[in-house]
């Protein structure tokens, strides 16, 4: 394989194989057509697409170093996705697209064509993973159910889910720590209801919301400025679990977080943002794991250490 120079890949965008070819690359962050770099995949010799075992310098196996964290056994994973929303002149959601988004504080239209066609990675959903361990969710399920019955979430779980999976910042905001930091997190509450229970299923539901960020200022409350300086998101969150007794299994996780948003939808200083306080939404769902893209840490490798204790 031959050495690669990594230093010409700085602040660009690049698609290459695992032997090292590149197959394309845009300088900055303007996006690129994947399709093209498909078709030029597509067109290597199978040599060139095969597989191959990369070793570190020291002749260590880098594909079995430093690999992060792995699912939890026993545990559960939800498959998440965040995606900007705009509200429509009719009070319903759409999609965000390059026309809704501003470089001025003053709402100016300044970007470039790309970005006023709608190729940016604001209007696409951004997938990421929520683990929850054996001992967790086992936690969730209270031991003598009945209907009716309230108990906040237990703080652990609260807490990641509030500074962790509810943070626009992972995907919109900040180059740093997955996780918000406590001060970004001016409120936030999560607690289970048992709907019902029966020999074969007791379901519950989430109700919560979060306040995260800085409280917004008056001209984007209006609607009047894109705020460039600050961020904010106020979701409120909705979810059922669903468990099985008998089988002592979840056959159902869903959670849904909307609210309003506020700030970059990227991180370096041409991020555009949107007039006023606009929609954003987060979704998840359990997944069985057995799929190797839904097995991905739910951080990158160097925060995903503190992922089950945030105190780290």
């Amino acid at each position: 394989m031959a050495e690669l120079n990594l230093d010409k890949f700085e602040a660009m965008q690049c698609c290459l194989t695992v032997r090292g070819k590149v197959l394309e690359q845009a300088p900055g962050h303007p996006g690129m057509d994947l399709e093209k770099v498909m078709e030029k995949w597509r067109a290597l010799p199978d040599a060139e697409r095969a597989s191959v075992a990369i070793t570190k310098t020291d002749g260590s196996d880098a594909d079995s170093q430093d690999t992060g964290l792995t699912p939890p056994a026993g545990g559960l994973i939800l498959k998440g996705y965040t995606r900007v929303l705009m509200n429509d002149s009719e009070g319903t959601l759409r999609y965000v697209n390059g026309k809704d988004l501003r470089d001025g504080n003053l709402g100016e239209f300044t970007l470039d064509a790309d970005y006023q066609q709608g190729r940016t990675a604001a209007h696409e959903a951004q997938p990421h993973y929520l683990w929850l361990t054996e001992a967790e969710w086992h936690s969730l399920i209270p031991a003598d159910p009945k209907k009716g019955d309230v108990a906040a979430m237990p703080s652990g779980i609260a807490t990641r889910i509030l500074r962790w999976h509810l943070n626009p910042l992972r995907f919109y905001g900040r180059y740093g720590r997955d996780a918000l930091e406590r001060e970004d997190v001016r409120a936030g509450q999560l607690a289970l209801t048992v709907e019902s229970v029966s020999a074969s299923l007791i379901r519950l539901r989430l109700d919560g919301f979060a306040r995260l960020g800085k409280v917004p200022p008056p001209a984007v409350a209006e609607g009047k400025i894109a705020s460039l300086d600050e961020w904010g998101y106020e979701p409120r969150v909705l979810g059922f679990l669903e468990y099985a007794p008998q089988k002592r299994i979840v056959t159902r996780f869903d959670i849904v977080a909307l609210g309003e948003h506020f700030g970059r939808l990227g991180i370096g200083r041409r991020a555009p943002s949107r007039v006023g306080l606009q929609p954003l939404g987060m979704a998840f769902h359990l997944v069985k794991g057995d799929n190797p893209a839904d097995r991905v840490p739910p951080g990158r490798p160097s925060d995903s250490q503190r992922y089950f204790n945030l105190s780290q």
